[in-house]
């Protein structure tokens, strides 16, 4: 009874063995057929991809031979595309520019009615005493302020004019070269005055701010060149007096400074004539050394504030002495 169970046992045993062996087979036979499937596919895409190359290359030159063969036809081709790409550009560009083209052309005619064409017939008329009496009222007065059109009458056209969206600034510069006085004489004189346009429409512009640089006067000159003698000290700058530094109230006299050590080689009338920022008088006093390796030089810097009299009273003084020498 126990042999005939063993036989049985071991009968089912080789079945389950043989079994899994044709499993195994069959895994095998499918992967290897797969792969046979997948190489196929990988040879046709070669294949497709190698004719695609070939076409192409062949459509590239057949191309570029008909090219070589009629540029003219090309040429002409491109150059009207071109024309009418540009064509388009410019109409678009039109349209979008039409508030902007009109504002320019007001603002040309402004311009012309406010600049001098020629910078050689341009004349600079400013002096001192005429750039104080354009007064400008405190602030939220500026109706009672010259207009546009009383300063181009009583001063004439200016050398350039600049836009903003609610105004404009006007410009009156030009050069000065005196090479008979001191070589610092060669400097640029510029008067700008600004004007506000309330209703940002070009009709009505009041003068509200107002600057001048290097306005001449000729009871502030600066020495000749072979004439200027440096009378300084070093120990001389503590005996200046000074006063206020913002207006100079209090301070010693221009007149009084020219007295003691002589006219400076170099002077600048500048600044707004504002109640804030009254005009400024900068004066030098240089004296300079060359030899044939090296360059001294002694300064001494004084800035006057006009007065409501008219005079320039001392607000600040500055000083470089070279103690090498």
């Amino acid at each position: 009874m126990r042999k005939n169970s063993k036989k049985k046992h071991d009968s089912n045993s080789f079945r389950d063995i043989k079994k899994e062996l044709y499993r195994q087979q069959k895994i095998k036979r499918e992967e290897l057929s797969m792969m046979a499937i997948q190489e196929k596919k990988k040879r046709t895409n070669l294949a497709f991809i190698l004719l695609c190359l070939t076409i192409s290359f062949t459509l590239f030159f057949g191309f570029y031979y008909l090219s070589l063969k009629v540029p003219n036809k090309d040429n002409a081709k491109h150059k009207e595309d071109k024309t009418v790409s540009s064509v388009s550009k410019e109409s678009s560009t039109t349209q979008q520019d039409e508030p902007e083209l009109e504002m320019d052309k007001k603002q040309k005619e402004l311009k012309n009615k406010l600049v001098v064409e020629d910078e050689k017939k341009f004349a600079f008329k400013w002096t001192l005493d005429n750039f104080v009496e354009l007064k400008i009222a405190k602030i939220g007065g500026w109706k009672n302020n010259p207009t546009l059109e009383e300063v181009i009458t009583k001063y004439g056209k200016g050398s350039n004019v600049s836009f903003t969206e609610n105004g404009l600034t006007l410009t009156y510069k030009t050069r000065v070269m005196d090479i008979e006085k001191n070589s610092l004489s060669d400097h640029p004189q510029e008067i700008r005055l600004g004007f506000f346009d309330p209703d940002s429409n070009g009709k009505e512009y009041y003068l509200i701010t107002k600057s001048a640089l290097f306005l001449d006067d000729s009871r502030y000159p600066v020495a000749a060149k072979e004439e200027f003698v440096f009378n300084w000290k070093p120990e001389d700058i503590d005996t200046l007096i000074l006063g206020d530094r913002q207006r100079g109230k209090g301070g010693m006299t221009y007149q009084e400074v020219v007295e003691r050590f002589g006219l400076p080689s170099y002077s600048n009338i500048h600044g707004n004539d504002t109640d804030f920022d009254p005009l400024s008088l900068s004066i030098q006093y240089i004296n300079i050394r060359k030899s044939d390796t090296e360059r001294k030089s002694d300064r001494v810097t004084l800035i006057f504030r006009r007065q409501e009299d008219g005079s320039f009273c001392l607000a600040d003084a500055r000083s470089e002495f070279d103690k090498s020498w």
